[in-house]
């Protein structure tokens, strides 16, 4: 299983330079944030580790490595790194149920799709009656369910890295006397590493 993703000088520009020469090392179980302003490319970086550039904003310089061999962002996608985006309600096709989402990661990241497995999962993530919530629509859901299911996704994907859209984010949705729990917990239990930035 692979061990570290590598960015090495990565520099990406619109019609203007818009993040210069940023390097870092994330090795599995780890959790690395990157903090800075508004605005300043943290989204952008994570992004580019991606290969989910936007429309008018290309890589300039740099390379991103696994396990120090160079590959493409889209490589890594789906069975090396998981994403939890930050905006939950864009992530999750509106047509689809919550286990229809989950059978779909699954059944990508090559697991058994039994009720179980999605279930342990669910509860592991704070998510009350788990049985009834697999029946839902997004809409049906709350931003702060939503946020929770999509770790929920992520490990179920046991990809060795995951990346989050937001560093600080402590869903809304949790049990009540519980704490909520950041999804860094979560992916140092499942021993992925995570880079989260906060866009």
């Amino acid at each position: 299983m692979p061990q570290k993703i590598q960015l090495e000088q990565i520099s990406l520009a619109a019609d203007r330079p818009l993040v210069s020469d940023v390097s870092f090392t994330l090795r599995r179980g780890q959790v690395l944030a990157l903090l800075g302003s508004s605005g300043c490319g943290k989204s952008l970086t994570c992004a580019a580790a991606l290969g989910l550039l936007p429309p008018g904003v290309r890589q300039t310089a740099g390379r991103v490595l696994l396990d120090g061999i160079p590959v493409h962002g889209e490589q890594l996608r789906g069975a090396t790194i998981a994403t939890i985006m930050q905006n939950p309600r864009s992530a999750f096709n509106p047509l689809q149920t919550m286990a229809a989402h989950a059978r779909e990661t699954c059944r990508a990241a090559g697991r058994e799709t039994n009720d179980a497995v999605l279930l342990a999962a669910m509860e592991e993530v704070g998510l009350d009656n788990p049985r009834a919530l697999l029946k839902r629509y997004p809409f049906e859901m709350s931003g702060g369910m939503l946020q929770r299911m999509m770790v929920a996704l992520a490990l179920l994907s046991r990809a060795p890295f995951i990346i989050r859209r937001r560093a600080d984010d402590r869903s809304r949705c949790h049990r009540p006397g519980a704490h909520p729990r950041p999804a860094g917990g979560y992916c140092r239990q499942a021993r992925s590493g995570t880079a989260a930035g906060d866009a």
